[in-house]
């Protein structure tokens, strides 16, 4: 019977050789990134990889790299058929090049992406005051401007992805970040029965092997927050205080993209893990005292 894992994790570095060890049991990956005009020449390599990825916005550099060296090795050694499938952001880097929108899809991207700079700018300006419950606030609007954003991106993705499917053999490997469950019964109602899709998350065997926690995977407060919207929970007070955790959670975590080394193999996962169990910790007002604290020592 034919396989179709969707295999949620983040976009870093220390996630490919788990990626690796699933991708090579199938015959089609699909990637979760707007079609690239120079993606079958880089695979092919008829062009350089660091050509291809100087023609467009890459997001985590470090990790496009590398990513596109194991695309070319599985796709010479073991002739896997690679599909850049997200609509949805093809839409948008079309619209980020300055041009307007010129189709229903591409005007419903725009509406979108709108929706969710006016959130991240009413974040920025409760930041601007150092107001902390307006920032919580504006954080549990933004969340859900981005469940919807997420919501409908994953609906366009779903709907791609069986046509893939459908006219594809073999076992497919479905790359997903990790925040992206609902892709999972979307895709569900978009392909045959007996073709079901099963979820994989990739850092649940490295979660448990370092932490000891029986976790699938790590999700920050802003991640369950966002979650919740997505799939349609009622709003709560628990959600404030989500908020309010989210806002320490982001302040302390690292920005810089890292490397795995023998080490430390999940530089990332690790630093999220001990602040995820931290933060759970904190009631509403450490939070507010914590953050306005940290705030008023990284002031000029």
């Amino acid at each position: 019977m034919r396989v179709i894992t969707i295999a949620l994790g983040p976009h870093r570095a220390e996630m490919l050789d788990l990626m690796e060890k699933h991708m090579r049991r199938c015959r089609v990956v699909v990637l979760e990134e707007p079609a690239h005009p120079g993606f079958h020449g880089m695979l092919r390599k008829e062009v350089g990889i660091r050509r291809y990825l100087a023609g467009g916005g890459f997001g985590f550099p470090r990790f496009v790299l590398r990513a596109c060296r194991l695309h070319q090795k599985l796709y010479s050694d073991h002739g896997i058929s690679f599909f850049q499938i997200d609509p949805y952001m093809t839409a948008a880097k079309n619209l980020m090049e300055g041009n307007p929108p010129r189709s229903d899809l591409e005007y419903k991207v725009w509406t979108s992406e709108h929706s969710c700079s006016n959130a991240l700018l009413r974040y920025y300006e409760a930041a601007s005051t150092g107001d902390f419950n307006a920032m919580v606030e504006a954080t549990m609007t933004f969340a859900r401007a981005d469940a919807r954003r997420i919501f409908f991106r994953e609906t366009l993705r779903s709907r791609a992805i069986a046509g893939i499917v459908k006219d594809t053999e073999g076992d497919v490997y479905i790359e997903a970040g990790y925040i992206h469950l609902i892709l999972h019964p979307l895709l569900q109602k978009q392909i045959p029965a007996l073709e079901k899709p099963r979820v994989l998350f990739l850092l649940r065997e490295p979660i448990s092997t370092f932490s000891n926690l029986v976790w699938r995977q790590h999700l920050s407060p802003g991640d369950v927050l966002t979650l919740r919207r997505i799939f349609g929970r009622a709003e709560s007070p628990a959600d404030t205080l989500l908020a309010a955790r989210s806002l320490v959670f982001v302040s302390l975590l690292s920005k810089e993209e890292k490397l795995p080394s023998p080490a430390d193999p999940y530089p990332h996962l690790l630093e999220e893990l001990y602040l995820c169990r931290w933060v759970q910790e904190l009631t509403y007002k450490d939070c507010a005292e914590f953050y306005t604290n940290l705030k008023s020592q990284s002031s000029p």
